[in-house]
């Protein structure tokens, strides 16, 4: 939808393929309060009819730069957010907890960073209402439809359209669909690399990375503690401590409510308990649920746990790795007029909650491409496989640096020649060619950096906000590691060698 908007500018009509009947009276003339009981009622995507986004009760972050790119595009979007839907704003500087490897990091913060609670059901619906409303003359929608193929010519390697075909009707002819430019936002969940080759052979090289994530999420309402510093936080979020603690939690509000209950917070939040290394939590009941998180977090998430009501099926999801595709390095191979983009491109670990903002990051750096009026269309695809790659080369080593830890690690690299290798962690040789799996220099330092650099951080009101810059997306990365910093980390590191070896 934020890719719709942006190529608004520069195409008299787009039309989006869309899996699911996204344009029915139940996401569109519903009430927010209908929305959100809808909600949660509801126990798979395929209740609803969202199969196409089975991720989509999961919890979902969208960084600071990603409502950004949202409120330019849809100005009147968090208004209408706010007073409509009753999401209410906070503030990661004095209503949150950001707690990484058991470090408070958001503690002295020189600046505030203002965040929206809300689940990306709510938010879909909400955006596209706006979307139609601002750009429903040129844009057509073709719901419960699935694209099959690409319409190709191969002697001038163009991409050319698609072939779908509707999914009620299965036994139907494909339907044909040209366009001057091609736009795969289908997700993890994507084709395209299958279509490249039955179209080009074209063999794109991939690295994929294996760690055995799941998590479980559900709604539930807050009820007070009985510790007031508890209660005040409308925000708690941990990524775990690889390998020695896998399990990780987030908490985030989504909605305000109203109530009689002197003992609520009047608040519905989203809570997600995850895990690496196939930990997986249960979901077959909450009493089950409790136990294990008895085990395995610590006792103030606990007694918020044991506190809340919930108001939802408990959804695990186990499907989540890494997984990124090196378009770039096809240079002008790669077929003119035809992209991937978002996580059609390159998808991360959940829990860190980078793919929407990542996503809308590569839309507008399409639009920042179209708005040079320098560039021929058909070179368009090859620049912005060279800028995407750039900005998930940012969000991949966020993601991937914490992953290489996990114990059971699984690495299936796939070349351009189509040669695949497939690397288990713990395992003396890989499956192809008897090559041990060695983790790469760059992700051993930064492993390193970023234990000591948390340490700092913790004692640092400036570092810790140039490192929730970097979360949010708003900042270049390395800013964590600009002199003046690294020195402080380095200094970090050596006293704590040298009271440990007096010791």
């Amino acid at each position: 939808m934020v890719t719709a908007a942006y190529l608004s500018k520069y195409f008299k009509r787009i039309t989006i393929i869309e899996s699911d009947d996204v344009l029915s009276d139940t996401f569109n003339k519903s009430t927010p309060n209908e929305i959100l009981d809808y909600r949660c009622h509801l126990e798979s995507p395929t209740s609803i009819g969202r199969s196409g986004v089975s991720q989509i009760y999961q919890a979902h972050i969208i960084a600071r730069e990603g409502f950004n790119i949202l409120h330019k595009l849809f100005p009147h979007l968090k208004d209408k957010l706010i007073n409509e839907y009753d999401i209410r704003p906070y503030s990661l500087k004095n209503e949150a907890r950001i707690v990484i490897n058991g470090i408070l990091l958001n503690q002295n913060l020189t600046e505030d960073f203002e965040s929206l609670g809300i689940d990306r059901f709510t938010l879909e619906i909400a955006l596209r209402k706006e979307l139609c409303l601002q750009y429903g003359k040129q844009i057509e929608w073709i719901c419960n439809a699935r694209a099959i193929q690409l319409i190709v010519n191969q002697s001038a390697n163009i991409v050319q359209g698609v072939k779908y075909r509707l999914k009620h009707n299965v036994g139907s002819p494909s339907v044909d669909i040209y366009g001057n430019f091609i736009v795969d936002c289908t997700g993890r969940n994507t084709s395209s690399t299958k279509w490249l080759k039955e179209s080009f052979n074209l063999i794109v090289p991939t690295v994929q990375l294996h760690f055995g994530t799941g998590y479980v999420t559900f709604i539930g309402e807050r009820f007070k503690t009985g510790d007031p510093s508890l209660d005040s936080k409308s925000i708690l979020g941990s990524n775990g401590n690889i390998p020695e603690n896998n399990i990780g939690y987030s908490i985030s509000p989504i909605r305000t409510i109203k109530t009689d209950d002197e003992n609520s917070l009047g608040t519905l939040s989203t809570i997600a308990i995850c895990c690496v290394n196939s930990e997986y939590p249960p979901n077959d009941s909450y009493e089950n649920l409790l136990e294990w998180t008895e085990e395995y977090l610590d006792s103030e998430i606990n007694s918020i746990l044991k506190s809340t009501r919930v108001c939802s099926p408990l959804i695990p999801y186990r499907r989540a790795i890494d997984d990124r595709k090196y378009v770039e390095l096809l240079g002008k191979k790669w077929p003119q007029n035809y992209i991937l983009l978002g996580d059609a491109m390159c998808i991360f670990n959940p829990q860190f909650g980078q793919g929407i903002t990542h996503a809308c990051r590569h839309a507008r750096e399409l639009r920042k491409i179209f708005d040079e009026h320098c560039h021929k269309l058909e070179d368009i695809s090859y620049i912005f496989n060279r800028r995407a790659s750039a900005i998930s080369e940012e969000c991949w080593l966020a993601s991937t640096t914490s992953d290489w830890k996990t114990p059971t690690l699984k690495l299936i690299k796939t070349d351009k020649n189509g040669k695949i290798q497939t690397y288990q962690q713990g395992s003396n040789f890989d499956t192809a060619n008897g090559s041990k799996l060695r983790i790469p220099l760059i992700i051993k330092f930064l492993q390193w950096y970023n234990y000591w650099f948390s340490h700092c951080a913790s004692k640092s009101g400036q570092l810790s906000t140039d490192f929730l810059h970097v979360v949010n997306q708003s900042c270049n990365p390395l800013i964590l590691i600009k002199p003046i910093t690294f020195l402080q980390v380095c200094y970090m590191a050596l006293i704590h060698h040298f009271r440990l070896s007096k010791n």
